[in-house]
């Protein structure tokens, strides 16, 4: 894109400095977020994140001018679902659900880490009609 200064000389311009910076703003805002979401481990490393700049132009009637919109915006990846094993015990009338845990409760792990002892789930008194 060009701009003509007050010579009449033609000056390259960046699209990204139009309307006074402010879509180089927008980019560099969307592309930081971008960044987080690639620097998140909750996130699926492989799959790809984007960005998209949008130029709308609309001419006139008379095409001496233009209307222009920019949109700026990024596809994030999102948090990956949290996955776990509910072990299920009790009576079919008071059942008991506690969360599966790796280790025996109370063993020491490689890093020195113990095992907490899994909590017990008490499931709400659900009747059947």
């Amino acid at each position: 894109m060009s701009d003509i200064n007050m010579t009449g000389e033609v000056k390259e311009i960046n699209l990204l400095d139009m309307m006074g910076g402010a879509v180089g703003e927008r980019v560099s805002y969307e592309l930081s977020k971008i960044m987080r979401n690639c620097k998140d481990l909750n996130t699926e490393p492989k799959k790809a994140r984007t960005l998209t700049v949008e130029f709308s132009i609309t001419p006139t009637e008379t095409r001496d001018s233009a209307a222009i919109r920019v949109s700026v915006k990024s596809k994030l990846v999102p948090v990956r679902a949290l996955d776990s094993t509910l072990l299920i015990g009790g009576t079919s009338d008071d059942p008991v659900v506690m969360e599966y845990t790796p280790q025996v409760p109370g063993q020491r792990n490689f890093s020195g880490g113990e095992q907490e002892e899994p909590k017990l789930i008490k499931l709400a008194d659900a009747k059947q009609a």
